[in-house]
């Protein structure tokens, strides 16, 4: 698990700053092309590690926004410069990454990660749902700023090929920054797929799909949760009446506006007895469906709240996990079982399991130290304790994870 904050000393920091991390050698070779936007010298933080900065201290005077020391300041500095050393944790940040700097704070938050395809714009802390197992229970505040964050963000980044999340809380609450943001990474940002996570409820608004359409970003994705196949038991679950109705007539708008959509599934003891219903609910109902993602619950947030509800052994629902997978996948439709280990799976379904946890709050436990599957599972998340721990948990010996991957072809 690579955390994505940690604590710097931080000398003359005069306001809230967005910077991106490069090294001396990239400046040289790239400059202001590191960024896939527009962005300036001021933008930029650079990489002087203690020893090249003893070796060359006229590197301090290159014109960029401030120096980052990836270990302790050795050389002194003017007074006038921004400079980040001393880290706490010198793993989580890296060149580059884009990072936030408060006033006041020793803290920096990594806000975009190079190479990784855990990246995420994070939208609001809003939601008009309350999911039994929300993992990060909303708040009734307003948080726009998120938007300028991100929109500044975009131009910082590079213009690789990572996927980059869109989540929140729910983005559609905040339509025309999410609208925007779209839109700047479709220009800015083109190589990148798009994946918006929202539960759809906002999207039975005619107008998205002109809007979406008009967009035409050749990307974008849109992952939207349903948890049965009845309205009675989806709107327990998200604890808002008429959700299921709201949801349906959001995916069929996003199928007018010829996006492409995967709908997710949390796996708990309230959505697996009815899995298979739920299955023939998307293909008879849902044929425009691209993906089928299947996911093993986070136990963080209100799941903890909720744990006597909500916690099966993933054990005690193979059966109809296994039902739900085969139902899908023999009529075409792709599926995946993610945030499962793979000593959770059974072998024939180990060919749907994907490592799925986002780097920055994945966990393998100490029963996973010795597993031949390590480097293939998707583990746990950093929440993980004893009380959501399955009775199954083993690490899987040479010969068993060959059965897995035998199973795989």
């Amino acid at each position: 698990m690579l955390r994505k904050e940690t604590h710097f000393e931080i000398c003359n920091l005069t306001g809230p700053r967005l910077l991106k991390v490069i090294t001396v050698d990239e400046f040289i070779q790239k400059g202001l092309a590191v960024c896939a936007g527009e962005a300036s010298f001021h933008d930029l933080l650079l990489w002087l590690p203690a020893a090249t900065l003893q070796d060359d201290p006229q590197l301090l005077s290159l014109p960029v926004g401030g120096f980052l020391v990836p270990d302790a300041l050795t050389t002194p500095t003017q007074d006038t410069l921004l400079v980040l050393h001393s880290p706490k944790e010198p793993d989580v940040v890296q060149p580059g990454d884009v990072v936030a700097l408060t006033p006041n704070s020793t803290l920096v938050r990594v806000l975009y990660r190079r190479g990784s395809d855990s990246n995420l714009l994070f939208m609001t802390d809003r939601c008009n749902s309350l999911c039994l197992m929300c993992s990060q229970p909303p708040k009734d505040i307003d948080d726009h700023w998120h938007i300028e964050e991100n929109l500044r963000l975009i131009d910082l980044m590079d213009p690789g090929e990572e996927n980059l999340g869109i989540s929140g809380g729910e983005p559609t609450l905040y339509r025309d920054g999410l609208l925007e943001i779209l839109a700047k990474c479709k220009t800015v940002l083109p190589q990148k797929s798009l994946h918006v996570l929202s539960n759809g409820r906002l999207l039975k608004e005619p107008s998205w799909i002109e809007a979406l359409a008009a967009l035409q970003h050749p990307q974008l994705s849109w992952g939207i949760p349903l948890y049965a196949d009845n309205a009675t038991e989806h709107d327990h679950v998200v604890q808002a009446p008429g959700a299921f109705s709201e949801t349906i007539q959001g995916l069929y708008n996003l199928a007018r506006a010829k996006q492409i959509i995967e709908v997710r599934v949390v796996l708990s003891r309230l959505t697996t007895q009815r899995l298979p219903e739920l299955a023939h609910y998307v293909f008879r109902n849902l044929p425009f469906v691209r993906h089928v993602a299947l996911m093993g619950i986070e136990s963080t947030g209100l799941a903890r709240k909720h744990h006597e509800a909500l916690w099966i052994d993933p054990l005690d629902y193979q059966e109809p996990l296994s039902q739900a997978v085969y139902f899908l996948a023999n009529r075409g439709i792709p599926v995946s079982i993610y945030n499962l280990p793979l000593c959770l799976t059974p072998p024939h379904l180990s060919h749907f399991a994907r490592q799925s946890i986002s780097d920055w709050k994945n966990l393998f436990i100490d029963a996973c130290q010795q597993c031949a599957a390590i480097e293939h599972c998707s583990g746990f998340f950093k929440s993980h304790t004893d009380r959501w721990q399955s009775r199954g948990i083993h690490p899987l010996s040479i010969e068993a994870f060959g059965a897995y991957a035998r199973s795989a072809h």
